[in-house]
């Protein structure tokens, strides 16, 4: 029993050693769930502390968000507004509940689709910002997006847009793009009229430039006509192009009661037009449709309207007084500058004039020294056709001097036809000229095209394309000798002041041929009385007949060929009719004796080169000639006579009538001989260059036989 005792004693100590390892078990346990508590405790104050911080925060958040003036929104990846702030509720004028969960685009500001930069931003593109323009309240937003928070596919869940009102800040802009374009265009007419000599060049810059200022729809410009007290059409700008033409055509009233305002206040108009239906402006512009308001900018000068700008506006328009200011800085601008580009116009104007009466006075002098420097009808009429066309304006000029006999026109001298040649005729049927000598008055035709029944001359002229002339006669002692006419190729192209200038001249023209024709006659009886002269001396003798004007016609192809002018041309026929003029005084027994001659007749023959000189000698006019006369009997190598002169100191004109003479002597008959063949007399010629005769001379002689049957036997 003892042993079952210390058995149970056992078994419960055992026991009892179990319970109190199960109690330091539990206590071990009470005590780390003590520290769990109070560890618990200590994170449950923390997550206190957290969550009013995060509340804090929230509603920190919250109050910034919505504090920001700006209307700012997020967004999800379906374009629907999860939050907003209050800025933002109130343009889209909805309560917070009407906003969330709705597309933005269909709230503020309505669009028919999101901003591009969201479009971009599923893309995976980004865009920082964008302009919108809401026009219902007039504004102007600039967006800028934040895109935050992408998904495993890597786009945006979330973004933020912020709108901000850029509206003051773009009219600024807008103000300051206004003004600097303003000032860039007052510059440029400021640049226009410094320097404006061309009026519509300068009006049209105005025009470009003041529709720009003064933001018209159309700008138009008129200039003051003196003459006809109206406002003509200058330059335009804006207006469409079929009414160009109407306003090209369509001249200003001065008496129109807005022009009237305008110029009698000398500043700026602004005014309603008045509609279809009423006054229509008292007659302004009926050509121009839909017309608002008008500004009328007069430009004056110092004693008289010079012009005025009319700005045209389709729509209504407000004008601010900066408007005014401007307006009228352009109306002094441009009257400065006109009225100098007219005082200049006037100026060039006024110095063209007498510049004009200037030349037009040195032609007269130089058709005066001309007439004074030749006495040949021909260069008389030619130089002045040529003269005519200096002072005036004209495409031919011709002189046509009168036929009787035939009836008709020789076409004397001039310029500008090309289907007449000079000295061809035309009858007094074929043209209207008949008239002017009819009648003896000018004619002045403004346009051939416009007259019926033309003769075929003045057909042929409209044909070259000749519009119009003025035919004037020209007088001789009374007499109508000839007619002057100037012509162009458009019509109307002569003033009063030309007809007047071609009334001196025709006048200089036949005082001119007068002159000409009084010589012509004096030089006609001069060599008429020489050739008498000549054939005089030759009708001494029957084998002499005819000698001098044989020799005169030998001499003057020698000369010819020589390359001499018709002045001396002309002294070498007077020097070849009166070479043998010392012979006057020679004895018919000696010219016509059949022997041959004695020493002492042939002394008496080698006499009459020195007398005929001396015969010649007071005669002034012919002084000229007296060497040749005197020495066509020396030889060149210094055995001739009367002077025995060598080679050069012969006069030229004296070596040519040796050759001329010595062939027409041995080819004509004598009474003691025959006359040679021309082959011996060139055979005899050849042989005697270089010494009777001067090589060079007889080398231009041998070019001048064709054919040697010309010269007589």
């Amino acid at each position: 029993m003892e042993n079952d005792l210390r058995k149970q004693i056992d078994e419960l100590q055992t026991e009892l050693a179990c319970l109190k390892q199960e109690l330091e078990k539990k206590q071990k346990q009470a005590q780390e769930l003590e520290k769990s508590r109070s560890a618990m405790l200590y994170m449950l104050e923390d997550l206190n502390k957290l969550t009013a911080g995060i509340e804090k925060a929230k509603n920190e958040w919250e109050a910034t968000f919505d504090s920001i003036s700006d209307p700012l929104l997020i967004h999800d990846k379906e374009f629907k507004i999860i939050r907003c702030n209050k800025a933002y509720a109130e343009a889209a004028g909805l309560k917070f509940n009407e906003i969330v969960g709705k597309p933005y685009f269909e709230a503020f500001p309505k669009m028919e689709r999101p901003f591009k930069m969201c479009l971009k931003a599923q893309e995976m593109q980004e865009e920082e910002e964008e302009e919108v323009y809401v026009p219902h309240i007039n504004r102007i937003f600039k967006v800028r997006f934040y895109p935050i928070k992408k998904d495993v596919e890597g786009k945006y869940l979330y973004s933020i847009h912020i709108l901000e009102d850029i509206t003051e800040a773009k009219m600024a802009e807008e103000r300051i793009k206004d003004e600097m374009e303003i000032t860039s265009h007052l510059l440029m007419i400021a640049e226009a009229t410094a320097h404006a000599t061309d009026i519509d060049k300068l009006m049209g810059q105005v025009m470009h430039c003041g529709h720009k200022i003064i933001r018209c729809d159309v700008c138009l410009s008129y200039l003051w006509d003196r003459d006809a007290k109206i406002f003509r059409p200058a330059q335009c700008y804006g207006l469409a192009h079929e009414f160009i033409p109407i306003f090209r055509t369509e001249p200003l009233d001065d008496k129109i009661e807005f022009v009237k305002k305008a110029m009698g206040k000398g500043e700026p108009l602004t005014l309603p037009f008045p509609q279809r239906g009423e006054d229509k402006g008292e007659g302004a512009f009926p050509w121009l449709p839909n017309i608002n308001t008008i500004t009328a900018i007069p430009l004056l000068g110092k004693r008289e309207p010079l012009g005025l700008i009319i700005g045209i506006y389709k729509t209504s328009r407000e004008f601010t007084e900066r408007d005014k200011k401007v307006m009228q800085g352009i109306s002094h601008q441009v009257s400065t500058a006109l009225e100098q580009a007219k005082i200049y116009k006037e100026t060039v104007n006024k110095s063209m004039e007498l510049s004009h009466k200037i030349e037009t006075i040195q032609v007269m002098h130089e058709i005066d020294k001309s007439i004074l420097s030749t006495l040949e009808a021909e260069d008389i009429l030619e130089t002045v056709t040529r003269l005519v066309s200096k002072v005036i304006p004209c495409d031919r000029t011709t002189v046509v001097l009168v036929d009787n006999e035939r009836g008709g026109f020789i076409y004397k001298a001039g310029f500008g036809v090309t289907f007449i040649s000079k000295g061809q005729f035309v009858s007094f049927k074929d043209t209207s000229g008949a008239d002017v000598v009819k009648r003896g008055i000018t004619e002045y035709v403004s346009n051939l095209a416009e007259v019926k029944g033309l003769l075929p001359l003045e057909e042929k002229f409209l044909k070259d394309g000749f519009l119009s002339h003025i035919r004037l006669p020209l007088l001789v002692k009374g007499e109508i000798y000839g007619i002057l006419t100037v012509g162009a190729k458009r019509h109307s192209a002569f003033t009063p002041e030309n007809l007047s200038t071609l009334e001196r001249i025709a006048s200089q023209i036949g005082v001119a041929l007068e002159n000409a024709r009084l010589v012509a006659n004096l030089e006609e009886l001069f060599m008429g009385a020489i050739r008498a002269l000549s054939g005089a001396i030759d009708a001494k003798s029957k084998w002499t007949a005819g000698h001098s004007e044989r020799v005169t016609d030998v001499a003057i192809k020698i000369a010819g060929e020589m390359g001499m002018d018709e002045k001396s041309l002309e002294r070498i026929r007077i020097a070849g009719l009166l070479h043998d003029i010392g012979k006057i005084g020679t004895y018919e027994s000696i010219l016509d004796k059949p022997d041959k001659l004695l020493p002492e007749e042939l002394e008496i023959v080698k006499q009459h080169p020195k007398r005929g000189a001396d015969i010649l000698s007071s005669i002034k006019q012919l002084e000229d000639i007296i060497p040749a006369v005197k020495s066509h009997h020396e030889f060149y190598d210094g055995t001739g006579y009367p002077d025995g002169l060598k080679g050069e100191n012969i006069s030229l004109m004296a070596r040519i009538l040796t050759v001329a003479d010595t062939v027409d002597a041995m080819t004509a008959d004598r009474p003691y001989r025959k006359g040679m063949s021309m082959d011996k007399v060139i055979a005899e010629v050849k042989r005697c260059s270089g010494t009777q005769f001067d090589p060079k001379v007889v080398e231009v002689f041998l070019k001048t036989i064709n054919p040697p049957a010309t010269y007589r036997r």
